[in-house]
């Protein structure tokens, strides 16, 4: 369970009427029960047809009162609530349903359902401003990387000067003997909010381009490849493994592997369920171990490094997970 009603809640702030924040409760693709190693259809698609209910918090008293109500659906459905820390406004909203519905009635387009076009103008009215924030979506294989990760955020503008400069200040007191400039730091430039598999980092935006850079010079020196793929056991001899994204582009080289790991006689097969997955199929048993080793060999020859996390400029952060 990941509860961050408390630490979300500091994070809040209604200055202008109108403010509120958009929660939604989500089926996650990746909570999937996959019964018999197939997908759900419920746990797939837009967020919209994800969402089991979705709230507008305008006040901290509505955010206390909702708190105990949105767990027991979590709890109850399997999913998880989202929270968008870029504010939204009902005026801004509302703008852009009227926007909306006046553009179809002009161009004769088919309408949607309403109950789309509120989700989908709240997932885009960010009114955040000066304040807004991007969230560093980093999984359990990026987390140990975490410090370095800092390090290479620190490095882009608008950081840079401030960083240089708060190093510069730290060299001459004693917060650089003892380590804790470093964490003094990120405590005041950065909020990290724990997720199921990791951690969200909220940060304020910056030069991408110059982190990507980075990024890809850290992987290439320290040979950081990506780790197996996700994966679910059914029964006792049955493991599905779900590749997307740039998997994709190596779910032959990760069947290879995976039969040269087999430690019985096994059935493999590969299934592509769309443009987004594929997934490997095993029923037998295979050495893990060896499996690791195989794929970190493979993707060292195959110059295949460990991609760059997600940084999303305006996405839900967690709130609750059961």
């Amino acid at each position: 369970m990941v509860d961050n009603f408390d630490k979300i809640r500091s994070l809040l702030k209604f200055e202008n009427e109108g403010d509120c924040y958009y929660v939604q409760l989500l089926r996650r693709q990746s909570d999937d029960p996959m019964t018999n190693g197939k997908p759900d259809p419920n746990y797939h698609g837009n967020m919209h047809s994800r969402s089991i209910k979705d709230y507008f918090v305008s006040s901290l008293d509505y955010f206390d009162q909702k708190k105990e109500e949105m767990k027991s659906l979590c709890d109850t459905f399997n999913v998880r609530a989202y929270i968008r820390l870029n504010k939204r406004n009902y005026q801004q909203i509302s703008f852009a349903i009227m926007k909306h519905i006046t553009e179809q009635l002009v161009s004769g387009q088919t309408f949607n359902s309403p109950f789309s076009l509120v989700a989908s103008a709240a997932g885009n009215c960010n009114c955040a401003g000066k304040d807004k924030t991007w969230i560093l979506d980093l999984d359990e294989e990026y987390v140990v990387y975490k410090q370095s990760i800092y390090e290479m955020i620190a490095e882009c503008e608008p950081f840079k000067s401030e960083w240089e400069q708060f190093k510069l200040f730290c060299s001459n007191t004693a917060l650089l003997q003892n380590g804790s400039w470093f964490k003094n730091y990120i405590e005041n430039h950065f909020i990290e909010i724990p997720t199921k598999h990791g951690i969200h980092i909220i940060s304020k935006p910056f030069n991408t381009a110059t982190f990507k850079a980075n990024w890809q010079a850290f992987v290439d020196k320290n040979c950081v490849t990506p780790p197996i793929p996700q994966n679910k056991l059914f029964g006792e001899n049955k493991t599905v493994f779900s590749l997307t994204d740039t998997y994709l582009k190596h779910v032959n080289g990760f069947a290879g592997c995976l039969k040269n790991s087999i430690k019985n006689i096994a059935d493999i097969t590969t299934e592509r369920l769309d443009d987004n997955k594929t997934i490997v199929t095993i029923v037998g048993a295979y050495d893990s171990k060896k499996l690791e080793e195989l794929w970190r060999t493979y993707c060292v020859q195959a110059a295949y490094g460990m991609k760059c996390f997600d940084i999303h400029k305006d996405n839900p952060t967690i709130l609750y997970v059961p």
